[in-house]
């Protein structure tokens, strides 16, 4: 890797720092929901495990993060269920048992500990099984009515158990059994990588891209930022067209928060294209004098499905997930590969 630049140097020192002391001492990486999109109102800390799986992966490029990372990669192997799934709170959360273990924080975790060599990972039977007739990954892991593999099957018994507690989660929010959304998809393909039947989830995603719907494709994601950031690693490197496509929709959205900037910047790269050096110099003068970055959602608490299969847009007072420390992973994770493009 070449040298850091002084000023980038000393944007990921004072990032680092920033994070090791608002890191969890069991690793989690804090977050927090408000119903403001700006999350300038009051703050209310939800304890999770999807965000520290997603800051893993983000610390996994940052020189001199290793400490970090590790920390949080002992948290989600804590957060493990017996039957190798996780859930989205954390064990200890009030509502922990509300909610079904789901796909997204699954692949997210799973995909954390095979990068870094660390056992533990979803068998991959439990993902593959978990697909509808088109061969699509539903979010939910719960039971239906056809037989699986064993693993996939033991963890459905433990579902079965919960059904009732889970059944207020379905009725009053917009999530449903069958919820098929796209980020969740490209996910579990990142944490498969290839398998007989990938070609139906990345025609699904060009779909996704081509149709220029990637604010809609997604119960969870409406930032057209995020979605792009998790489309470009998986789909860039197999199919070209998605970097083109990737690459000139970022190209024409101005970023609003200095978390659309480091993931626009991090999508770039992953399309093997050099992001902005304007946009390189808008996210160092936004760091913090505390050595992070400004809190902004990632994601939300969902929205519903219109008849053509895209989603509405998220009410003006829909819960939203965020905070300084994540934005700090994807701002170091920018900051690094920037540093890091060898093309």
């Amino acid at each position: 890797m070449p040298p850091l630049e002084p000023m980038t140097a000393r944007a990921i020192e004072a990032g680092i720092g920033f994070l090791a002391r608002t890191q969890a001492a069991s690793g989690e990486i804090p977050i927090f929901i408000s119903q403001r999109r700006d999350m300038a109102g009051p703050l209310h800390p939800d304890p999770c495990v999807f965000p520290t799986a997603l800051a893993a992966y983000a610390l996994g490029f940052v020189p001199g993060a290793g400490a970090l990372l590790e920390r949080a990669i002992g948290y989600l192997v804590e957060q493990r269920s017996r039957r190798g799934v996780w859930h989205h709170w954390r064990r200890d959360h009030s509502h922990f048992t509300t909610l079904p273990p789901d796909l997204d924080d699954t692949a997210c975790a799973s995909a954390i500990l095979t990068r870094h060599g660390v056992s533990g990972a979803a068998e991959r039977r439990i993902l593959l099984d978990n697909r509808n007739r088109h061969g699509l990954f539903y979010t939910w892991l719960l039971p239906r009515l056809r037989w699986t593999s064993a693993p996939h099957r033991r963890v459905m018994l433990d579902q079965l158990r919960l059904i009732l507690a889970q059944g207020p989660f379905f009725r009053g929010m917009t999530a449903k059994a069958d919820d098929v959304d796209a980020v969740v998809n490209a996910n579990c393909l990142y944490a498969l990588g290839s398998f007989p039947g990938d070609t139906r989830v990345i025609e699904h995603l060009l779909g996704v891209l081509r149709t220029g719907n990637e604010s809609r494709c997604d119960k969870w994601y409406d930032d057209p930022f995020a979605v792009w950031y998790f489309l470009s690693r998986v789909l860039c490197d197999r199919v070209p067209e998605a970097a083109d496509l990737i690459a000139r929709r970022i190209a024409t959205t101005a970023p609003e928060s200095a978390l659309d900037l480091a993931l626009g910047i991090a999508a770039l790269i992953s399309c093997k294209r050099r992001p902005p050096e304007a946009w390189i110099t808008r996210l160092l003068e936004a760091q913090l004098a505390s050595g992070g970055w400004p809190i902004a959602p990632i994601y939300i608490g969902g929205r519903a499905r219109r008849r053509d299969g895209w989603f509405e847009d998220a009410r003006a007072d829909e819960w939203v997930w965020g905070s300084e420390a994540l934005t700090t992973a994807f701002c170091l994770q920018a900051l690094a590969q920037r540093a890091a493009i060898v093309f």
